[in-house]
């Protein structure tokens, strides 16, 4: 059968992620965007995760963790799995050539991704609204039209 061969990441790869991750709370869609592609070409394990989200601030992560839990804790209340087979706090040691482990390890990637999308609320564009000035000859409710 197929075997599946851990290749870690460099630490150009490890540079390159802290670059984009240092962007997290300006935009938490892109730096998502970027998670979504390294867990799709990596496939990372338990600890690789942990490397990417130490590239965080420790708030971040602790936000990311929190929001990840949340949502795996509602999921798994009405599914009936448990949580923390699923998004483990200690590394659990997966089995990469193992189907179960490899579902969860699926899991744990998707919940982190979740988490990582839902932690930093979306911005609102002040500056854009601001933009909107009531002209010097027009009255109030000329402008509110």
């Amino acid at each position: 059968g197929t075997m599946l061969i851990k290749v870690p990441f460099s630490t150009t790869d490890l540079e390159a992620w802290k670059r984009v991750a240092k962007d997290y709370r300006n935009d938490p869609t892109s730096v998502t965007k970027h998670l979504q592609f390294i867990v799709k070409q990596h496939n990372p394990d338990w600890n690789d995760i942990q490397l990417l989200l130490e590239c965080m601030t420790e708030t971040e992560k602790q936000l990311i963790l929190k929001v990840a839990g949340d949502l795996a804790e509602d999921h798994y209340k009405v599914t009936g799995g448990d949580v923390k087979e699923y998004l483990p706090l200690q590394d659990p040691k997966w089995d990469p050539n193992r189907s179960a482990h490899v579902e969860r390890l699926q899991a744990y990637q998707g919940w982190i991704t979740k988490g990582m999308e839902r932690a930093i609320p979306k911005t609102i564009n002040w500056s854009a609204l601001y933009a909107i000035k009531q002209g010097p000859s027009e009255s109030p409710s000329e402008f509110l039209d």
